[in-house]
């Protein structure tokens, strides 16, 4: 589970030993990314994320280490939400809790189902996804609405970039979350819907009962729960606010009301097909495979006319690495509409990639420069194609390949 994470194992050894020579005290967030993850002496936390993310990242993995080749260890690490301090718990007080790892095994056949039919054990699989995702999503608008205390106004890319979205007292940013229901019975069912299927939901009258009820209930990915957080943040160092909405449950007059955050492509986010006649790298299929791709509409020199991912890429156990792409938009509305972000992948990591890069103070700096922004100026419409290199549960090297911008002026009428 560690083996290809080197930062993980660091972040690991680090907190562990500190809390075994009794120096917990020394397990603060700036100290962890000075001593652990490379970062300057004078970094500030409150603009770049890094630790926390991290440290979500390695409580997943430690989780599903003793879920899975740690499971006979008898001590079991975890690392609490909100600290950094690990705790070591033997295994049998540890049994009481039930890994949702566990129950995901493939080979493992589900309660109820001696078969272990492929469609019942996706089935299952959305029934998990809608019990955690649901509290998550509604721990993530709790947390969205409390009050926070103002910030320092941030500098660099941050305010280069999302300081236009709230150059007003108290700005708000509508941000739409995918549905990956549509998603998941689009798949399933060997379907290609459009937003106007979406909308009439037609769909919806065909179908396994239990399938189109896991396929309509209201959920969220985790990348989404993450990047919705992150906009969070973000949003109150310039003490604005974001207004969450699922994508069922938009419209073309939330959508025109000010300056919006798409998440997802359209498989997921239907949505996203208003502003695709004004992109250049568009979602696609593969007529063969089924496998997502980015078609590259006019590849210039030294770009592909198509940008793929592997069929089949995640059953190739631990070891594998791939490449995986996802696309970034800053985009104009006509009129008085604002603007608007695109934040989309070829599949969930994808998309979880360029959330990461947009909301990420040193990322999207390095985004900035690879399209030759200007640094101390609101940046200009954009579309950036993005390659990232794919772990089994994890990505690391996030960099543009390509990029196109609007003719000066030009704006997106929907």
């Amino acid at each position: 589970m560690f083996r290809r994470a080197a930062a993980m194992r660091a972040f690991l050894l680090y907190v562990t030993n500190q809390e075994i020579l009794g120096q917990a005290d020394k397990l603060k967030e700036h100290n962890i990314g000075v001593e652990v993850l490379g970062r300057k002496p004078d970094y500030l936390p409150t603009s770049d994320n890094i630790v926390r993310v991290r440290a979500h990242e390695l409580r997943g993995r430690l989780e599903r280490h003793f879920a899975s080749e740690g499971a006979d260890e008898p001590v079991v690490i975890k690392l609490p939400a909100g600290s950094y301090a690990p705790q070591f718990v033997p295994r049998k007080a540890a049994l009481a809790e039930v890994s949702a790892e566990s129950l995901l095994t493939p080979e493992k056949p589900l309660p109820g189902n001696s078969n272990n039919h492929p469609r019942r054990y996706w089935l299952s699989i959305a029934v998990l996804v809608v019990i955690a995702l649901s509290t998550s999503i509604a721990l993530v608008r709790h947390q969205l609405r409390s009050d926070l205390p103002p910030a320092t106004q941030p500098a660099g890319a941050i305010r280069d970039f999302w300081g236009q979205f709230f150059d007003k007292p108290r700005g708000e940013l509508d941000v739409v979350y995918a549905d990956p229901g549509f998603a998941l019975w689009q798949d399933l069912n060997g379907k290609n819907l459009n937003l106007g299927d979406y909308l009439n939901r037609k769909y919806l009258n065909a179908g396994n009962d239990k399938l189109l009820n896991a396929a309509i209930r209201p959920v969220a990915s985790l990348a989404d729960i993450e990047i919705v957080a992150h906009l969070g943040m973000v949003a109150g160092q310039f003490d604005g606010q974001i207004n969450l909405e699922f994508a069922r449950d938009a419209n073309l007059k939330s959508l025109r009301r000010g300056n919006l955050v798409l998440l997802g492509s359209h498989r997921s986010n239907p949505w996203v097909e208003l502003y695709e006649s004004a992109l250049n790298f568009t979602l696609e299929q593969d007529p063969s495979s089924g496998e997502p791709l980015f078609r590259n509409r006019s590849p210039r020199s030294g770009e592909k006319p198509v940008y793929s991912i592997p069929p089949n890429l995640d059953r190739g156990g631990d070891e594998k690495e791939y490449t995986r792409y996802g696309v970034a938009a800053l985009l104009k509305g006509c009129g008085n509409r604002g603007l608007i972000v695109l934040a989309e992948g070829l599949n969930l990591q994808g998309t979880h990639a360029v959330g990461e890069v947009l909301t990420d103070p040193t990322r999207l700096d390095s985004l900035l420069k690879s399209i030759g922004h200007k640094p101390g100026t609101s940046v200009a419409p954009f579309e950036a194609l993005i390659q990232i290199t794919s772990f089994p549960d994890n990505f690391d090297n996030p960099e543009v390949i390509a990029f196109r911008r609007p003719p000066p002026g030009s704006c997106v009428n929907y």
